[in-house]
């Protein structure tokens, strides 16, 4: 029989085994103890993706709109806020998934960032970070020959 208390602490316990190895495959991006929020975090999906000149950073946060978050770069820290959503007037819900709550993701960045060129847009229920690598400060991989 389903209960939901058990699919619950389960769950639980495979999201933290998963942000282990999502921050270690990342390590260069986070710094120890990122990504970190108020408890909320982990109900607000968050995709990182990189390419030689860029991250980008996708929250998705359905049912937002792009006035409700606040993105902000203090002493290498990206903080992404969001603002608690109102429901829709009338409605009741039975189950919901969905958090409406107020949300904060916070990612410690590594220097190669140039923060003066850090855009964000918001589309289609995703806001989407893109932050500029430094070409100067990036340690491209070189070869060493044997002899």
């Amino acid at each position: 029989m389903f209960k939901r208390e058990n699919y619950n602490q389960s769950s639980r316990e495979y999201a933290h085994s998963c942000r282990g190895n999502f921050k270690r495959k990342f390590d260069r991006f986070f710094s120890e103890g990122s990504p970190f929020g108020n408890g909320n975090s982990a109900n607000i999906p968050v995709n990182i993706a990189e390419n030689d000149e860029f991250y980008q950073v996708q929250v998705y946060a359905a049912g937002r709109e792009k006035d409700q978050f606040q993105v902000n770069i203090t002493d290498n820290i990206l903080t992404i806020k969001g603002k608690e959503t109102e429901p829709e007037p009338g409605i009741k819900y039975i189950y919901q998934e969905q958090q409406l709550g107020a949300f904060e993701r916070a990612f410690h960045l590594q220097d190669e960032i140039i923060i003066e060129n850090v855009h964000a847009s918001f589309e289609d229920g995703v806001l989407t970070v893109i932050l500029q690598k430094d070409p100067s400060k990036i340690k491209y991989p070189r070869e060493v020959p044997v002899s």
